[in-house]
């Protein structure tokens, strides 16, 4: 009931009394429909209670004096109340009209979308907020006029008034938001939910059911809560995203406080129904899905890869897809991880990206092999070298060393290793080699007290009293001066090294980034190593420079491997790519050919014609696209600011590829560890980060330096990661706002599918 009191009866020009009635009244309706706990369309007449009548009888003399002596705010305001009064009775176009005529009184730009206006500087000076607020209002209103409009239109007429509605119904959604009302924007929301299903939107549906979900956290009932589940489970649902659907309607139904085990006929009212019925095809498409999964597997352990290998890649590559498409992106990396594996094994793959080369097996044989890129790529004359210089007993101390991406990995692991190996097997005077990553395999953590240096002497002091001759190779020799960066701790393993030396039958290997190799200097100063080696510890006797590819090395590698996989490149193509590739005059990066190499064969790019095509600096756009394809096996477009900041978080600004532990990430992300571990696995799958399992803390880092500067040169990364940020602190104060551990398991039960962008 309304508490204004009319004014008496005045004939001719609207009164002063009358105008101050109306003002009050237009207030009160405007007071009542932007209250975020009221019903959201409650009639003029139920507003006003006993003023009703009174007010319809002033405003009917006011438009007979067409408005004269008012303010456009108040002109505004009636129009706005005209045009309910012509919903309430089913005339949508006239209340359609005086929606439009009550948008004539605000200022233009603004009632036309331009939030601009509304930046802090000038809000003020436009209206005050309560004006603009109550445009957000009118706005709302039109978007529900044309959703009952395109209820009773053809189908095509419908579609055009629901996307009006649509355009409406953001606008005033945009407005709340610009004035930090989030309780409206509660309250308003769900109808532009419902118009996104109407319209089949399902991407658009996702985001903003999200979106409500947040909203309603805080400032509605789980009744609310449990409909945005539903709108998220059809957007799953029509995307083919069975187990997402699934999920989705059965938590709707556990927030509605329903069982899905009871008689959807004794469900108290139809959304429990619906629910029900979402929940029953869910459960029918996913239950489909698992039936084909079974059956790809099943024929995938019957399919011996060397005797059908194109067979078992086409079913790695189907069960890749249906894993995908589900989201389930960890399952999805394995297989294609494997998938590449067997490409590679079997030469259909040319190229292996940023992996390390392994060794091959032959067929039926246990016995490891030199790596066929390492012969294709002339670079046995290097093993070689490496193995001789081992086998000399003159030779103590070995320094590989060489710029990152340069491929000492890959010639330790697919050359030497195999090499000693397979020499080994039928001469027991060669060494054995036992290869370590110092800090991933080993030290595990700065503390020289948890290293056990004796142990490990004692074994090799055995191993020398046996006549076993042993090399200790340790890869990424650089780790260690990272992570030890105090002079206390590395002592104790420069003794080590030394101590290690004095072992007739012991040599060591160790491999590092030409930067490092300073550090060698301050290990001889501080044990006198040059007693044991005798010689100098950076004298050409110790050290082995490992280069980036000659361009003829370059052209042998790419004509090789592109023969075995029975891919063909022009050699105006292969011109080119020399070109594009090639650093330092004459040098060519082979982490770098290798990725480009992957991403030809990906992309079918065989000719010069095709290569151009890709754009002004093709090899820039191929680099920009490889990073693309990792972010996208994360999880599509969806965590693309996720991954990238995980990879943000992972670089330096000198360029360096710090370790960080998995508490350490959570922390400058701003996030719980569960969100981002399986993004770090599949990135771990692919071979681009590597993970360290560690009490009590796991570690990770980049598996390349060449990665770094690749990552930092993406557009756009810096504010990317700003905006992540501001996101994740958002989502955490809403939480934090209401502490429920009912909401928390909410959010967390699904928030891997919908914490996207």
């Amino acid at each position: 009931m309304s508490d204004i009191t009319p004014p008496e009866p005045v004939l001719g020009n609207t009164s002063s009394l009358s105008i101050l009635f109306l003002n009050r009244c237009v207030e009160q309706v405007f007071a009542e429909i932007l209250d975020p706990n009221t019903e959201l369309f409650p009639t003029n007449a139920t507003i006003l209670g006993e003023s009703y009548l009174e007010f319809k009888a002033i405003l009917q003399q006011v438009r007979q004096n067409n408005y004269q002596q008012l303010l456009p705010t108040l002109i505004a305001g009636l129009q706005f109340i005209l045009g309910r009064e012509a919903d309430e009775n089913n005339d949508l176009e006239s209340a359609l009209y005086h929606y439009r005529r009550s948008l004539e009184y605000w200022p233009s730009a603004l009632a036309k979308g331009n939030l601009k206006m509304l930046s802090m500087s000038n809000r003020e000076t436009i209206l005050p907020n309560h004006f603009i607020e109550q445009m957000g209002g009118v706005l709302f209103h039109l978007g529900l006029s044309f959703a009952t409009l395109a209820q009773s239109e053809e189908k095509s007429k419908s579609t055009e008034n629901l996307q009006e509605a649509r355009n409406y119904f953001e606008q005033s959604l945009d407005i709340f938001e610009k004035v930090s009302r989030p309780d409206l924007m509660s309250k308003f929301i769900g109808e532009l939910n419902t118009v996104l299903k109407q319209l089949e939107e399902w991407g658009a549906l996702q985001k903003t059911a999200q979106k409500a979900i947040q909203l309603h956290i805080s400032y509605a009932s789980e009744a609310q809560l449990a409909k945005d589940y539903v709108f998220l489970a059809e957007a799953a649902l029509h995307e083919s995203k069975w187990v997402h659907a699934n999920q989705l309607a059965e938590l709707a139904l556990a927030i509605e406080g329903q069982s899905a085990y009871g008689d959807p006929m004794s469900t108290s009212g139809t959304s429990g129904n619906s629910y029900l019925y979402l929940l029953a095809e869910s459960k029918q498409e996913l239950q489909q899905w698992e039936t084909t999964v079974k059956q790809l597997e099943a024929a995938l352990k019957k399919t011996n890869p060397e005797n059908d290998p194109k067979g078992y890649i086409k079913i790695l590559t189907a069960l890749h897809k249906l894993y995908f498409d589900q989201d389930l992106y960890i399952e999805a990396s394995r297989l294609k991880e494997e998938k590449i594996k067997i490409e590679y094994q079997y030469g259909l793959r040319a190229f292996i990206g940023v992996r390390t080369l392994q060794a091959q097996f032959k067929s039926n044989q246990e016995q490891q092999s030199i790596a066929l890129e390492i012969q294709n790529s002339d670079r046995l004359n290097d093993v070689q070298a490496l193995f001789e210089r081992i086998q000399d007993p003159e030779n103590k101390l070995i320094i590989l060393h060489g710029e990152s991406g340069v491929g000492k990995s890959s010639l330790l692991n697919a050359g030497i290793v195999p090499k000693l190996l397979e020499e080994r097997s039928r001469n027991s005077n060669i060494a054995t080699p036992i290869l370590l990553r110092i800090y991933t395999d080993w030290l595990r953590e700065p503390d020289p007290k948890t290293w056990n240096l004796n142990s490990v002497l004692n074994l090799l002091r055995q191993n020398d009293q046996n006549q076993i001759p042993t090399v200790l190779i340790f890869d990424q020799f650089e780790e260690f001066f990272v992570i030890c960066q105090k002079l206390e701790q590395r002592l104790p393993f420069y003794e080590f090294l030394k101590e290690s030396l004095t072992f007739a039958s012991i040599t060591i290997l160790l491999s590092l980034r030409d930067d490092a190799l300073h550090y060698l200097l301050e290990c001889d100063r501080r044990t006198n190593l040059e007693d044991v080696i005798h010689a100098e510890i950076l004298s050409r006797k110790v050290l082995y420079g490992l280069e980036n590819f000659t361009l003829n090395q370059a052209k042998t590698l790419i004509k090789n491997q592109v023969e075995r996989a029975k891919f063909k490149i022009e050699p105006d193509l292969m011109n080119q790519l020399i070109q594009d590739l090639t650093v330092d005059i004459d040098r060519i990066r082979p982490i770098e050919l290798q990725i480009i190499g992957t991403e030809l064969q990906a992309n079918d790019i065989q000719t010069l014609e095709q290569y151009r095509k890709i754009g002004e600096y093709p090899k820039q756009k191929m680099l920009e696209q490889f990073l693309d394809q990792i972010i996208r096996d994360c999880s599509s477009a969806k965590n693309e600011r996720t991954v990238i900041k995980i990879f943000y978080a992972l670089t330096s600004e000198q360029e360096h590829r710090p370790l960080k532990t998995s508490k350490e990430l959570t922390q400058e992300l701003t996030t719980e560890f569960s969100k981002i571990e399986p993004f770090l696995e599949v990135l771990v799958e692919e071979g681009l980060i590597l993970h360290i399992p560690d009490i009590p803390d796991d570690h990770y880092q980049l598996t390349h330096d060449y990665l770094v500067a690749l990552i930092r040169q993406q557009k756009g990364e810096r504010l990317i990661a700003k905006l992540e940020l501001e996101r994740d602190q958002a989502q955490r104060k809403i939480i934090e706002e209401k502490p429920n551990s009912f909401v928390n398991r909410v959010i967390a039960s699904v928030f891997r599918w919908i914490n996207a962008d």
